[in-house]
């Protein structure tokens, strides 16, 4: 959620909100992770992702795991465009997608604290073989 300050002065009612800087979003075919998948196996998915997050997402149904790896680099890529950096200077793994969130450890955390970024809201959907990831970055300060 986020961060809301509201407060009158004079007959009117101010809301303030985090300044969002970025915006980034990206589809990604889960015919191309199913394609890695085959030649690669399950090191295709840890290649990308924590850990963690790969355990989590090698549990999912077989039928399932090309699209949702399909999504969560999707999510890496849209991350990258709304930094306006691309993934270069930060490691895929350091993105992790937990319960719906998206969350910055190690060096990406640092390049978004440098940024100035306090929050990432990301979501991802799945249909028709075709995966998308949309991100908002927002400031850690109001403006």
């Amino acid at each position: 959620m986020a961060q809301l300050a509201v407060w009158q002065a004079g007959g009117w009612l101010f809301l303030v909100c985090g300044m969002i800087i970025g915006i980034g979003v990206d589809l990604c075919e889960a015919s191309r992770w199913q394609g890695l998948l085959d030649r690669y196996g399950h090191k295709a998915v840890r290649r990308i992702l924590s850990g963690e997050e790969a355990n989590s997402l090698l549990s999912s149904p077989d039928r399932s795991l090309a699209e949702k790896a399909a999504g969560r680099w999707a999510l890496r890529e849209a991350v990258g465009k709304a930094m306006g950096t691309g993934l270069s200077g930060w490691d895929l793994r350091d993105l992790r997608y937990e319960k719906g969130e998206a969350v910055a450890v190690g060096k990406l955390k640092k390049k978004m604290d440098d940024m100035g970024i306090g929050r990432v809201h990301a979501t991802l959907s799945h249909d028709c073989g075709i995966s998308v990831a949309i991100v908002v970055l927002e400031s850690r300060n109001q403006i």
